[in-house]
């Protein structure tokens, strides 16, 4: 089979390292900005790096390639932002289709937030799969949540899968979690964070908030200023974000701080002020390890960067699990194509 894929929208790289575990090689990553390329590269140095505007891109020369895989940015359809859509001109999914139709692939994968699928985009998410149905696939979508399979997280993630007609594709169980087929308990922040090495603190502080939220649980409401929330040890940890940094970092509280304080507030007692003792916030290697990125993985720039490039990365693991069965489905195709292969025009990458 030909493995070859690009990546588009390539980030720090945790798609491109997923889809290498799995059994592509990831010849091209495409991204804008510059610290992530830097990034890219120093931790995939094989692959050939493209710093610049998707939409100034020829694709044409990549005809031949195996995949075409990458994720536009999530701005647009987030749940937490402004939800214009089609309208906000960070929208690139009609970029994807391009790159899709100018480098006639032998699949396809793109990667996007779940908020895509909710009614408000779910006919614009519909129009962009029949665009790519008429370039001759077969197209599969669905959400999947990271902590599933085994990542120490609760991420949903919409993946939109091409492949040559016919091809026979089934998306991944989970493997942890519930769900799963043998009952492996889902990863927890606890054991993912167990022999962490060594990062600068995040010294951004840590305050009670002045009307604390109450909820049932300690790790929901709002008990503190900020955007950043504690974590259960003992589950997967919230969604890492591209905001964290400062007052939006999740909060570690090996101590129980946070759990007594939330009794004392439900019992009735009165809240309370200042900076909250015996907390802190997690660190670029802390966050980078509930994304599942291995520990060689080197960020680079300034720490805000680095925690963006994190949150903004697809977990590794995640785009290992859906990377092999997308690898699996084009190595059991075999002799199918699509129309647009059968002239022979095709050319290697």
């Amino acid at each position: 089979m030909n493995n070859t894929a690009i990546d588009l929208f390539a980030g720090a790289g945790g798609l491109s390292l997923g889809l290498k575990l799995s059994g592509w090689d990831v010849q091209a990553a495409l991204e804008f900005k510059p610290d992530a390329v830097e990034t890219h590269r120093r931790n995939l140095p094989e692959t050939r790096h493209l710093c610049g505007d998707v939409r100034a891109v020829d694709f044409t020369q990549f005809q031949g390639i195996g995949l075409v895989a990458g994720g536009p940015p999530c701005q647009p359809f987030s749940v937490s932002g402004k939800q214009l859509g089609e309208f906000d001109a960070r929208d690139m999914v009609p970029q994807f289709v391009r790159a899709v139709r100018e480098a006639k692939p032998t699949a396809f994968l793109m990667e996007n937030v779940h908020g895509l699928t909710t009614a408000k985009f779910l006919p614009y998410l519909k129009a962009k799969i029949r665009e790519l149905e008429a370039l001759g696939y077969d197209v599969h979508w669905r959400v999947l949540n990271s902590a599933d399979f085994g990542v120490p997280q609760n991420r949903l993630r919409l993946f939109v899968v091409g492949l040559p007609p016919g091809t026979a594709f089934t998306f991944p169980v989970p493997t942890h979690g519930p769900a799963s087929v043998d009952g492996r308990p889902y990863a927890t922040v606890r054991a993912a964070l167990a022999g962490v090495p060594f990062d600068s603190p995040n010294n951004a502080k840590v305050v009670f908030a002045k009307n604390p939220i109450l909820r049932r649980s300690p790790y929901a409401g709002m008990l503190l200023n900020g955007q950043g929330r504690p974590l259960n040890l003992d589950a997967p940890a919230h969604t890492m974000t591209a905001s964290a940094g400062g007052n939006r970092t999740h909060i570690l509280d090996f101590d129980g701080v946070l759990h007594a304080y939330h009794a004392h507030l439900v019992a009735g007692g009165a809240p309370r002020v200042g900076v909250v003792p015996g907390v802190r916030r997690l660190t670029v290697r802390e966050s980078a390890r509930l994304q599942t990125f291995p520990d060689w993985f080197e960020f680079t720039g300034e720490k805000s960067r680095q925690y963006a490039q994190v949150g903004n990365a697809v977990p590794p693991e995640l785009a290992r699990v859906v990377g092999a069965a997308l690898h699996s489905a084009v190595s059991a195709a075999k002799g199918k194509s699509r129309p647009n292969e059968a002239d022979g025009a095709v050319r290697a990458a």
